[in-house]
C-alpha cells in the first residue's frame, strides 16, 4: 500500500506508542480550501464522529505528518471533543460524540509544496530539458501556488487505525501584489522614512504570582512602528510572538494546586488589527492595541509555535501602550497594563488561576528611527 511507509513514520513522528494489535483500518479524506490571497486566511473545522452508541474511542494522537507540515501554511488552532478543548495526545471521544479539529489556512508564500508522502510526490521540480532558441515553453505562472499537508488521527481503542486528511490550499497574489507574507518579527526592520525599529527585551509581570516582578527575556525579532508627522502606528501582525512559561505547581509556585506543572502563555498580535496614536519625539502612546492569547500545556519550544493545539485561545483588544521611560539616547521603555476579566477564556482551568489577574508587559530596549 502506498501509504504504509507514511503510517509507520507518522506514528513515530507523533511520538505515540502502538499497541500489539495490527493496524486494522486506514481511511483517507481530502479537505479543500478556497482560493486564498497572501495576507488572507480561511478556517475550517474537520469533524471525526464516534458512531458507536456504547464504546469510547481512544486516539493515541493527532497532528501533521512530519514529511510535510505545509511549510507553516496550515495551522492547528484548536482540538476539541464536543465543546471541550483537549490536547494532541491520549484523546477520549465518548459514544456519539465528535473530535473537532479547527485548522486555518494562511498562505505564507507562492511556493508550491514539495513533499513525498510515502511515494506520493507533490510539487516535484521538473527536470531540466534543453530547447532550441525560439522553442522555449512559456514562463511558469508564479502568481498561484498549491499548498498541501497531511493531517493524521491515530486510533487505538476499540479499533486501531489511522485517518489521513489531505489539506489542499490554493494561494494567489495578495491585494497589494504580495507574493510572500513577512514573518512577524523574523525579518529585518529598516529604520528611516517613517519607520521606527524597536529591539530589546520584554517582561511579563503578574503581581498575584510574582513578588519580584517579571523576568526579562529577549524578543524574537524587532517591532516595526510607523512614526511620521507626530503620529505612531503598529500593525499588530508586526508584533513578534512572545512566549512566557509558567512553571511549578508546588506550594507558593505559580500553578499551585493545579493539575499541570507547566504551561506556556503565547502572546501574538491580533490579525488584521492596527493600533494608532502619537509619537512626539519622546513618547509613544498607542490606543486599540489588540493581542491574541494562547495557553499550551508544558514548556513550548519557539520553533513549534506554528503547530500547536492550545487549551485556550482568545483575544484581548482595546489595550493601551504607553511610554514608561521616555526616548533618550536611543533607549525607551514601553508598557501595556491590563486586568483580565473574571472568565477571560471560558476555560475553567485557565480562568481559575488567571481570572481577574493584572498583567503588565514591558518592552525595554532601543528604538532606531
Amino acid at each position: 500500500m502506498r501509504f504504509s511507509i507514511l503510517i509507520i513514520v507518522s506514528l513515530l513522528l507523533l511520538g505515540t506508542g502502538c499497541n500489539t494489535a495490527p493496524m486494522q483500518f486506514v481511511s483517507w479524506q481530502q479537505q479543500m480550501f478556497d482560493q486564498t490571497p497572501i495576507t488572507g486566511s480561511q478556517t475550517k473545522i474537520i469533524s471525526l464522529r464516534n458512531e458507536s452508541p456504547t464504546e469510547n474511542q481512544k486516539l493515541l494522537g493527532v497532528g501533521f505528518d512530519g514529511s510535510a507540515k505545509g511549510d507553516g501554511n496550515f495551522q492547528i488552532d484548536k482540538v476539541s471533543v464536543g465543546d471541550r478543548v483537549v490536547g494532541l495526545k491520549d484523546i477520549i471521544v465518548p459514544p456519539q460524540s465528535s473530535l473537532n479539529i479547527q485548522i486555518t489556512y494562511h498562505p505564507r508564500n507562492l511556493e508550491t509544496t514539495q513533499a513525498d508522502f510515502g511515494g506520493w510526490v507533490t510539487g516535484e521540480k521538473p527536470r531540466f530539458v534543453p530547447y532550441k532558441p525560439g522553442e522555449e515553453p512559456a514562463e511558469k505562472d508564479f502568481s498561484v501556488a498549491i499548498h498541501r499537508a497531511v493531517f493524521l488521527a491515530v486510533y487505538d481503542i476499540p479499533k486501531a487505525g489511522i485517518t489521513q486528511i489531505e489539506l489542499v490550499g490554493n494561494a494567489v497574489v495578495g491585494p497589494q501584489g504580495e507574493i510572500a507574507l513577512p514573518e512577524a518579527g523574523s525579518g529585518p526592520c529598516e529604520a528611516g522614512g517613517g519607520v521606527g525599529c524597536f529591539t530589546g527585551d520584554f517582561s511579563i509581570d503578574i503581581p498575584k504570582f510574582f513578588s519580584k516582578g517579571g523576568q526579562a527575556l529577549p524578543l524574537s525579532g524587532p517591532i516595526r512602528f510607523g512614526v511620521a508627522d507626530g503620529k505612531a502606528t503598529l500593525r499588530m501582525e508586526d508584533l513578534p510572538p512572545i512566549l512566557f512559561p509558567l512553571k511549578g505547581n508546588g506550594p507558593g509556585e505559580p500553578l499551585e494546586g493545579q493539575p499541570v506543572s507547566a504551561v506556556t502563555i503565547i502572546i501574538k498580535g491580533m490579525s488584521g488589527s492596527e493600533a494608532t496614536g502619537t509619537f512626539d519625539g519622546s513618547r509613544i502612546e498607542l490606543q486599540n492595541v489588540g493581542v491574541r492569547v494562547q495557553v499550551v500545556v508544558g514548556e513550548l519550544d519557539p520553533k513549534d509555535i506554528v503547530n500547536i493545539s492550545p487549551l485556550v485561545d482568545f483575544n484581548v483588544d482595546k489595550l493601551m501602550m504607553i511610554t514608561e521611560e521616555p526616548f533618550t539616547d536611543g533607549n525607551i521603555t514601553l508598557k501595556i497594563d491590563t486586568t483580565l476579566s473574571q472568565n477571560p477564556s471560558g476555560n475553567p482551568l485557565f480562568d481559575e488561576f488567571l481570572g481577574n489577574a493584572e498583567i503588565i508587559v514591558r518592552f525595554k530596549g532601543r528604538l532606531a528611527l
